[in-house]
């Protein structure tokens, strides 16, 4: 069963969301090597924070749709009647 948190933190419901998502993903990719290649490694490394965690949290709810993810360790189960 999935917990409470990861209900409300899942944005992904159907094909649409996921492929929309999948789609902002590669967006951000390709931003951050045109970045990459723009700036100094300095300049990237703080202006690339931003793209990196967004990111990594549409990744966690594409894990999260797909199942690949399992609820946190201790995280308490909803339970449904």
């Amino acid at each position: 069963m999935k917990t409470i948190a990861q209900v409300l933190l899942t944005r992904i419901f159907n094909r649409e969301q996921l492929e929309h998502t999948q789609r902002q993903i590669t967006k951000l990719e390709l931003a951050l090597e045109e970045m990459k290649r723009e700036e100094s490694p300095r300049a990237y490394e703080i202006m690339s924070q931003g793209f990196i965690a967004q990111i990594e949290q549409m990744r966690r709810e594409i894990d999260e749709y797909l199942g690949i993810t399992a609820p946190a360790f201790g995280e308490p189960e909803v339970v449904t009647r």
